[in-house]
């Protein structure tokens, strides 16, 4: 293996199509992202993708190289066979001076077969239903404290239960991912000070209730979906909103109310507006309104155009709201302060 075909191979081998081989890639921008293999990764953003530099990045837990590298972590391969499997892929004979056969001209490379896909984890439904017996969490008492209207606060606990909000045992607030199906698949666990706002100093200020029972991460993947999918059957005919945080979704939905006709959601973070999480509405036809922070209008509004969906609309009420002092990472539940009357 001489180092003119090593470097061959290395100039050949393209980042996106050796990742993309193991895992399936989301477009973010000029990059891309997938669930980071290295570590216990739970949602897209921490790991990615440049194939302009043909290196890959996790920015959570630092792991990051070129394809070699990749392949070496991955399937603990030595640098001899990281080389002689990427020579597979791009039709180069890595040990016989690097002749490239004829047939192979023109052909897409191929890398191994890709096993089947794991089956979904769903959680058991008495793991939701402990958690939501008590809701004396930091987040929910803020919530109480607010100077709402008569209307918004009578129908507060309502909406904490409709939600299935809960506390952990350690006083960490859960939000739920229930499918639309009512299926929980995982629950997020977060901490927030007394003001409402996350406690991120705390240590472990996010977790994973999947992660917490420790379950067998061979027999199972997690898939996880918006937080609120799950009243969109309650709810067949309103008009899904679509927010970043759980937190804002919740003080929305309080806010507004008439859920028959306004469901209110949330990625959960803000690479994860994506078609795969949105699926399940743009299937039943959902009419989709998409409302950015203040600091991701773009981010959000080139994703909404990436969906291909022509239900799927960017709303103009964080622009009718906002004000300067309410600083540019503004989102709704910021601006959309309590009046005293609906």
């Amino acid at each position: 293996m001489t180092d003119y075909i090593i470097q061959r191979i290395k100039d050949a081998a393209r980042i996106t199509d050796v990742i993309g081989a193991f895992y399936p890639l989301h477009r973010s921008g000029k990059e891309y992202t997938c669930l980071c293999p290295f570590h216990d990764d739970s949602h897209l953003g921490s790991f990615k993708i440049s194939p302009s530099k043909n290196l890959y990045k996790c920015f959570a837990c630092g792991a990051g190289g070129d394809s070699v590298d990749f392949l070496m972590r991955l399937e603990g391969l030595s640098f001899p066979d990281a080389i002689r499997w990427l020579g597979r892929m791009y039709g180069i004979d890595a040990d016989d001076g690097g002749y490239v056969a004829p047939s192979n001209a023109g052909i897409k490379p191929q890398a191994r077969p890709l096993p089947p896909p794991l089956p979904t984890l769903y959680l058991e439904d008495h793991l939701v239903s402990t958690t939501e017996k008590s809701t004396d969490n930091a987040l929910c008492n803020h919530l109480r404290q607010l100077p709402w209207s008569p209307g918004q606060s009578a129908r507060l606990e309502t909406t904490l239960k409709d939600y299935h909000i809960g506390t952990w045992c350690d006083g960490h607030i859960v939000f739920w991912q229930l499918d639309e199906g009512g299926n929980a698949r995982t629950g997020k666990l977060m901490w927030y000070g007394p003001d409402g706002h996350r406690d991120k100093q705390r240590p472990g200020s996010v977790g994973w209730v999947h992660s917490r029972i420790g379950y067998d991460d061979k027999n199972f993947e997690v898939r996880q979906v918006l937080f609120g999918l799950h009243l969109m059957r309650r709810y067949p005919q309103a008009e899904v909103h679509i927010v970043e945080s759980e937190k804002t979704a919740l003080y929305c939905a309080i806010f507004f109310g008439q859920p028959e006709r306004h469901i209110w959601m949330a990625t959960g973070g803000k690479e994860n507006l994506t078609a795969a999480r949105l699926q399940p509405l743009m299937n039943a036809h959902r009419t989709i309104a998409i409302h950015p922070d203040r600091d991701a209008q773009e981010q959000w509004s080139q994703s909404c155009q990436q969906l291909g969906y022509n239900r799927a609309y960017v709303n103009n009420l964080m622009e009718r709201f906002w004000q300067p002092a309410d600083g540019e990472k503004a989102d709704l539940a910021d601006v959309l302060t309590p009046r005293g009357s609906e």
